[in-house]
């Protein structure tokens, strides 16, 4: 049970948002590690540099950035309709 709620929330979810977001913000030089490319070893903080220059983040970093990013949201939507 426990590992589906971590699948659900960081590994879906979180990477489902991530996948939008952080090449946006970084302007196409930040990309997510896609699904199906073969393992590689990334840096201890998740990134590691691809043949081209651009930034590559682990997957499961990528949901959790993807996961805050969601909270983050979430909790501006609920701050701003509640009423003080």
């Amino acid at each position: 049970m426990e590992y589906l709620l971590y699948w659900f929330f960081l590994e879906f979810i979180g990477c489902s948002i991530a996948r939008i977001v952080i090449p946006a913000l970084s302007f196409g030089q930040v990309h997510v590690h896609s699904l199906n490319a073969s393992p590689e070893r990334f840096k201890w903080l998740g990134y590691r540099r691809d043949a081209g220059g651009r930034v590559v983040v682990a997957r499961d970093v990528a949901g959790f950035i993807g996961f805050i990013v969601m909270i983050a949201v979430f909790l501006a939507i609920v701050l701003s309709t509640h009423p003080f």
